[in-house]
């Protein structure tokens, strides 16, 4: 008799079985790529970190060598010039450009007061320059320079005062930018970048007391503050890759004075009470400031001292008015921006 057997069964998922495990994946993808990013961010933030603590460390054996901290030009002379020779830069450099220039080497100043020496030596330097510019008027000394950079000889070292220096900064090739045109002339001024290709901000300090910072004034009636601080606009430039580095909100020159004295003041010595007083053009704040000079970068959204996200339709103000009793030291807990203080 013939026997017969019962057909076996197919192990398998059901349909809600695959569609369950579809979901944990998913769900477990998404939890790993926000993680991943976290960590990509951090690992930026702690790069720029570093070439920011490079900087202030090569800014600090500087200052131990000359008694200042560089800056081939005055911080009052940044932003002013009539004009450009032998190149196509702006004829303006930034805090950062000049005080890379006097790290790095390779270009040359001179003013009206100048010696025969370092004239001679401008011109002797002037003449394989890729970029001179002149005009550059100093409104708090009333003198006029001029400046001369040859590309080729850019990292060599500085020469101050008749002699020359072994170079006080070696930045990485990805943190460092600057353009040339295909002439060979200088199309952008070296400069130094974050993790997110932004310039990092450079800010020194002029004089150990008065107000913290003020715009440039030809008026000597009025006390001189801390930080001459250069234009505004020059300050919070467009950096080398065209990304927008701005301070959002308020625009006025009020206001962003406002928002880096909070960054420069000591928050133990911050003056709630009478932090402004009206001064000839603008409002000055006083306090006492955490060091003799500042780095800023912009952080993650590449935009300075923003206190919230703005909308994704692009309405609405994403920073507060920090003029008034808005502005407090416990603001800086609300940026993303990376801050380094520096100098005794």
């Amino acid at each position: 008799m013939p026997m017969h057997y019962a057909p076996r069964k197919t192990a398998g998922f059901t349909l809600v079985e695959v569609l369950v495990v579809i979901t944990i994946i998913a769900i477990l993808a998404g939890i790993l790529l926000v993680a991943l990013s976290g960590v990509q961010d951090a690992a930026k933030r702690t790069k720029t970190e570093s070439v920011m603590q490079s900087f202030a460390r090569a800014c600090d054996v500087f200052a131990l060598d000359h008694g200042r901290y560089p800056g081939l030009l005055p911080d009052g002379a940044l932003g002013s010039s009539s004009g450009g020779i032998g190149g196509s830069a702006s004829a303006t450099v930034t805090p950062t450009q000049n005080a890379l220039l006097e790290l790095m080497g390779g270009a040359r100043v001179r003013n009206d007061n100048s010696s025969v020496s370092t004239s001679e030596e401008f011109v002797d330097f002037a003449a394989g320059a890729n970029m001179t510019i002149t005009g550059i008027d100093d409104p708090t000394t009333g003198l006029t320079w001029e400046l001369t950079f040859d590309v080729d000889r850019f990292g060599e070292g500085p020469w101050i005062d008749g002699r020359s220096f072994e170079p006080y900064f070696s930045p990485g090739s990805n943190d460092l930018i600057f353009a040339l045109a295909s002439d060979g002339s200088v199309d952008q001024w070296p400069t130094i970048v974050d993790a997110w290709d932004s310039e990092i901000l450079y800010l020194r300090a002029s004089r150990g007391s008065g107000p913290l910072l003020d715009l440039p004034d030809a008026d000597t009636t009025t006390a001189l503050p801390q930080y001459d601080l250069p234009d505004l606009d020059l300050f919070f430039s467009t950096n080398p890759l065209n990304v927008a580095n701005s301070l959002l909100g308020p625009s006025n020159s009020d206001d962003r004075i406002a928002w880096l004295s909070l960054l420069l003041a000591h928050p133990s010595f911050w003056d709630t009470e009478n932090a402004w007083q009206d001064g000839a053009a603008t409002d000055v704040a006083w306090g006492t400031a955490r060091g003799r000079y500042m780095l800023l970068s912009a952080g993650k959204d590449t935009v300075f001292l923003e206190q919230y996200n703005a909308p994704a339709d692009g309405s609405g103000d994403p920073s507060q008015d920090p003029i008034g009793d808005a502005i407090t030291p416990s603001m800086m807990t609300t940026f993303d921006d990376v801050i380094v203080h520096g100098g005794g």
